[in-house]
């Protein structure tokens, strides 16, 4: 007992440190979602292994009509693998949606387990009362995760987190819609949403890896977490939970949503008859171990994040934050090295990241 006390004490002294909470956010955020998160999107299976002693026996029609069934057997068994983890009630999905999917789910099952009082049943009933209240927020969390990940997979991880600096820009917008002019922040502040929309504007003019389609989900996952972030605060506030109780409320609801939209838009389209070889590859799934690395650092991101939130003053997580975008664009980089930029396009994504530090220190000082 003494040595269990003995390694809690500085466990949990640690678990309280803005630094050590802070430092592992921004960890997870770099290096384990984003290796995670765009490995998932991007993984590309391996070519099936062709029996060579059975090809070179080609002279033998009994022998090749045997080895072609038997690897038509083989595709079919391994696309059985590939999908058999998916729920019998969903259709084939493309890749970011899957990513969507396991992400909710994984993180919700996480939520429920990951607790050393292992009352997993009070936590279950705790997240049903608190899952009508957080609907709406729930609903955003959905429409930011899933065009994110839209995004990330047609445009790379440079330039989605770039056009996430706009979410500054839709916060200003939603206030003066909502609350009139006299509740905008002061000259100070609004003066560095300047260098965001030039920087987001120079990032994406001529770069090589920018297409609308990519940059509008990219655009609506900014406005997404513009209103998650707003609706999710009264949430919390009315009902007293903490910053992960109302997560696990959120992904809870959330996951309900993400089914109940991709059943409705399999019944809607024609998608199951109308595949090509490229659709089907996404829709197989990766292996297990990275689908389980992706949700548990989409996990442990948000985790970090409302503690850290809890641990610091708002200009304090606002600057954090900021860099945080640019160590997922740096470590994004490194990691995948597609996301080739001009220099105009360097500048931009130097002058967005520069606004949204100024914004979140100005629009708590002034």
């Amino acid at each position: 007992m003494e040595a269990a006390a003995a390694v809690a004490t500085p466990l949990s002294n640690a678990l309280q440190s803005a630094q050590v909470i802070g430092s592992l956010w921004m960890v997870s955020s770099a290096l384990l979602t984003t290796y995670s998160t765009t490995t998932f999107l991007k993984y590309q299976h391996p070519p099936l292994v062709v029996d060579k002693a059975a090809l070179n026996n080609n002279n033998n029609n009994n022998n090749n009509s045997m080895f072609r069934s038997r690897r038509r057997n083989k595709n079919k068994s391994l696309a059985k693998t590939s999908t058999q983890l998916l729920p019998q009630l969903l259709p084939p999905l493309p890749r970011p949606a899957l990513l969507t999917l396991f992400r909710f789910g994984g993180s919700l099952l996480l939520g429920l387990l990951m607790h050393p009082d292992l009352q997993i049943t009070k936590r279950i009933r705790e997240t049903l009362a608190a899952a009508p209240v957080f609907a709406v927020p729930a609903a955003f969390l959905f429409v930011a995760n899933y065009a994110n990940s839209i995004a990330l997979n047609r445009i790379g991880i440079s330039l989605t987190y770039t056009s996430k600096c706009a979410i500054p820009i839709f916060t200003v917008l939603a206030t003066w819609f909502l609350d009139g002019p006299a509740a905008l922040p002061g000259t100070a502040t609004l003066l560095s949403l300047v260098p965001i929309a030039g920087g987001i504007a120079f990032a994406s003019w001529d770069s090589p890896v920018f297409e609308p389609t990519g940059f509008a989900f990219a655009m609506l996952s900014s406005s997404a977490q513009t209103a998650l972030n707003v609706s999710s605060k009264k949430a919390l506030s009315r009902t007293g939970l903490s910053g992960p109780e109302g997560q696990r409320a959120m992904v809870a609801v959330g996951l309900v949503i993400t089914m109940v939209t991709f059943w409705l838009e399999n019944l809607a389209s024609d998608r199951v008859q109308n595949k090509n070889k490229d659709d089907a590859t996404q829709q197989r799934l990766p292996p297990a171990w990275l689908t389980i690395m992706a949700f548990a650092s989409y996990h442990l991101e948000y985790l970090y994040s409302f503690m850290f939130v809890r641990l610091v003053q708002p200009v304090t997580y606002g600057a954090c934050d900021a860099v945080r975008r640019l160590s997922i664009i740096i470590s994004g980089h490194y990691m995948f090295d597609n996301d080739r930029f001009t220099r105009l396009n360097i500048l931009g994504i130097g002058l967005a990241l520069l606004g949204a530090l100024s914004y979140a220190i100005s629009s708590h000082i002034f």
